[in-house]
């Protein structure tokens, strides 16, 4: 069925039908074809050598062992050259992980939560987890990823026989590695839905020169645990390369600048004086070209006839040094989205609102990043395995982890709060938010990294109270004034009565006259 347009004196109001002007252009432009395009897929000469390195590799044939070897090695070389590649790299893994993620059972049982958290808290403490997790957040963003295996460790003092040992990137590969081998990449096979099976780890770093000669046979881990953190930015990518990948020449060429400007310095102050005559040699004292003259110090000289002495020209890029200095900085500090005051160290030109400003994409970054270390490292393998160990070294719920249901292993990671500025406005916003019910105080007490259940236990210790009593106090605490009243009926708690030294009201009297 055709619809027609509304017509007014039979034709549309719209002009001609679609038909009609579809057959008037093709009538009108016989024989033309349309082309889209884009700029960049133009092939002139221009831009040339700009596009010489494009390809059209899989995520992992781009990632090849080669490519990210050298990668590796470059990018560990700039950390060790170039102290604001190594500042940015290094902030950026203690903002981060800070003083690490804390535990949170989220079962049913509040006694078996605190009894699991405690018991993870001195294993976590003895294994130095915080110190491992560090290292793999620095190797993350120096190597691309950062790996560990979980291991029995016998001498471990806790029951818990369980450790986290790192490696690094080159220990996981596979030396003989066929051609063409289905579903597997250097150092990692894969089920048909691309997801790991096993990791091929060598028992000995290929460039520790006290390991030659070592084996080059990998012993296979199965990925259940291995911990393996990297950024995936491709479908179907499986290894990671360095974060400062993309600006691994920057730092190479302000490194150029700086001893140009260095040397351009030391040129003009090799020279002290010139001299100079615009005379015809015959009317002049003769002086060899490029010949040189001692001057003591504090003495006047005489100089020959004729000449007149210059100071070099301090012109050299000097004066434009800093503005360079500080777009590397901020271009080497872009992949992490660190804040440039942050990459350089030094706020003195920077204002309040932009610093906040600023720092709320980085913050945004760090909570990614921190997700995808519960997901590739925290949960699995290290709460995972532990847990299970856990269940048979204490006897917990039976003592078997092949019949515990996942709801027994329910748990959350609380991490460091990301440090703010202005404190005063944190706390104004948090105590509307809580007065508004779009918050609770357990959520905030976790966005701090901290648990509010042991807040609970401990401040009932200290005044003498119960728990439910002190979260029944925080909740009236943070209440609207007029709403105070109902939320203490509705929680069973008796309203304050005016104090017994305060006079009750006395009846008013009639006004009427008798």
């Amino acid at each position: 069925m055709v619809t027609k347009a509304p017509s007014k004196n039979g034709k549309p109001k719209n002009g001609k039908p679609r038909i009609q002007l579809a057959e008037a252009f093709a009538k009108a432009q016989p024989g033309r074809l349309v082309r889209a395009s884009y700029d960049a897929a133009g092939s002139g000469s221009e831009y040339a050598n700009i596009w010489t390195n494009t390809d059209s590799f899989s995520a992992d044939a781009a990632n090849s062992r080669a490519v990210r070897e050298r990668l590796v090695q470059r990018s560990r070389f700039e950390n060790n050259s170039n102290g604001f590649a190594a500042g940015i790299n290094s902030r950026w893994a203690d903002d981060c992980i800070g003083t690490g993620p804390t535990l949170r059972m989220q079962t049913s049982s509040e006694n078996f939560n605190r009894m699991v958290e405690r018991e993870f808290k001195e294993w976590a403490k003895e294994i130095h987890l915080r110190r491992k997790l560090w290292t793999l957040a620095h190797a993350f963003g120096q190597d691309g990823e950062g790996m560990g295996a979980m291991r029995l460790n016998r001498g471990l003092r806790h029951s818990v026989k369980l450790d986290l040992v790192l490696f690094e990137t080159e220990q996981c590969q596979t030396p003989s590695l066929g051609f063409g081998e289905e579903n597997k990449i250097d150092g990692i096979k894969f089920d048909q839905y691309g997801n790991p099976v096993y990791y091929d780890i060598l028992n000995n770093h290929p460039g520790d020169e006290l390991s030659i000669p070592f084996s080059l046979t990998p012993e296979r881990v199965p990925a259940r645990f291995i911990a393996h953190w990297y950024k995936i930015r491709r479908p179907g990518q499986h290894r990671g390369i360095p974060e400062n990948t993309s600006t691994l020449n920057v730092g190479a060429a302000g490194r150029r600048f700086r001893e140009a400007v260095v040397a351009a310095a030391e040129n003009v102050a090799d020279y002290s004086l010139l001299l100079k005559t615009t005379l015809d040699p015959d009317t002049i004292d003769a002086v060899d070209p490029m010949s040189t003259i001692d001057i003591q110090k504090r003495m006047m000289v005489a100089l020959p006839a004729g000449y007149e002495v210059t100071q070099p020209d301090a012109g050299q890029p000097a004066a434009t040094y800093e503005t360079f200095v500080d777009s590397i900085i901020g271009e080497m500090a872009r992949p992490r989205q660190m804040p440039f005051i942050m990459a350089k160290g030094d706020a003195s030109n920077a204002n309040f609102a932009s610093g906040k400003l600023d720092h709320i994409g980085y913050y945004n970054t760090l909570t990614i990043d921190r997700a995808d270390c519960n997901d590739m490292v925290l949960d699995v393998p290290v709460f995972n395995t532990w847990f299970d160990l856990a269940v048979v070294a204490f006897g917990w719920l039976g003592g078997d982890p092949t019949k515990i249901s996942d709801a027994a292993k329910a748990h959350v990671w609380d991490w460091p709060k990301h440090q703010v500025a202005d404190i005063k406005s944190e706390a104004a916003a948090n105590q509307t938010r809580l007065m508004t019910g779009q918050t609770s105080l357990p959520e905030l007490y976790s966005d701090a990294g901290k648990d509010y259940q042991d807040k609970t236990i401990s401040l009932a210790a200290a005044t003498g109270i119960t728990p439910e009593q002190v979260k029944q106090l925080d909740i009236l605490r943070n209440m609207p004034a007029h709403a105070i009243n109902q939320a203490a009926a509705v929680l069973g708690i008796a309203t304050p009565s005016a104090e017994p030294n305060e006079p009750a009201d006395e009846p008013e009297e009639d006004d009427d006259d008798e």
